[in-house]
């Protein structure tokens, strides 16, 4: 990597994960690739979060500290949003950590004809200090006369590797001219509305890599996912969201997908309400 290789801008929302955000700055700073902007953004944490981020900022010019009140992750992202200056935007959350070639390897993967990248996940179980890699096999093409948006919900129904923001390198320059943020009034899935918002612009090649180069720390004391997850109205949110998406006429094979994707998150929902009541 040299220093003419573009910029990318790290996001990192941060609330009371002081336990793990060392790591995961560790993780972001030795980076094989250099040229990046780290911009972490403490969301009002009550715990020693805050002066760790401003003493990693006092060792690293390329981490910049912000600081608000407790408004929510998403609402952190979008501060990180506003402040980025990269050609390309990754996010990562302050409780997980990345391999030291997650940037160089994702942005490796990029060219004219490409809208965004993807790796796979090494999920880490807290409670019992074990990890196990997921998605590890091919991202399904796109067929050449099937449509933008049935491709993106079949990788919805088929790849659960498409949901999260955190896995991916996004295209600055995508999200700027369409104005693609968060939305704060959501506890559940934001992050795969991001995307998927995103993925209505960005129309070109998905590029990939099976390589877990993202760590997900799954149960940490300050994730909501496992409560957020249990609750079927957030589910019946995001299928609105899916079906709105697709527009008021989608075509059949859009319709196919729409029916499959459902189905998988009615057995998902109930299987995150059993793991609730573990």
């Amino acid at each position: 990597m040299s220093k003419n290789d573009p910029l990318v801008s790290v996001i990192v929302p941060v609330y009371n994960t002081a336990k793990y955000l060392p790591k995961c700055l560790d993780s972001i700073i030795n980076q094989t690739y250099r040229n990046l902007e780290i911009i972490c953004i403490d969301d009002g944490s009550t715990d020693n979060s805050s002066k760790i981020i401003d003493q990693y900022a006092k060792k690293d010019p390329r981490i910049k500290s912000i600081h608000q009140s407790n408004q929510g992750q998403s609402a952190a992202r979008n501060i990180g949003l506003t402040k980025a200056t990269g050609d390309y935007i990754s996010f990562i959350d302050s409780d997980d950590k990345i391999k030291p070639s997650f940037i160089s390897k994702l942005y490796s993967l990029y060219h004219p004809s490409t809208s965004i990248t993807v790796c796979g996940h090494e999920f880490h179980f807290v409670k019992t200090n074990t990890s196990k890699n997921v998605y590890q096999t091919d991202l399904k093409p796109r067929r050449k006369t099937e449509p933008h948006k049935a491709y993106i919900i079949k990788l919805l129904t088929l790849d659960g590797r498409m949901y999260s923001c955190n896995n991916k390198l996004f295209r600055a320059s995508i999200i700027k001219q369409h104005n693609i943020s968060f939305d704060t009034k959501l506890n559940f899935a934001e992050d795969t509305k991001f995307v998927l918002s995103y993925l209505q612009y960005a129309k070109g090649e998905i590029a990939y890599t099976t390589l877990p180069l993202y760590t997900y720390n799954f149960g940490t004391e300050t994730s909501t996912v496992k409560q957020s997850s249990a609750n079927w109205q957030n589910w019946q949110t995001s299928y609105r969201f899916l079906k709105s998406w697709l527009g008021p006429h989608p075509t059949p094979q859009e319709k196919f997908w729409l029916y499959l994707v459902h189905l998988r998150w009615r057995i998902s929902y109930l299987r995150s309400k059993r793991r609730a009541k573990q």
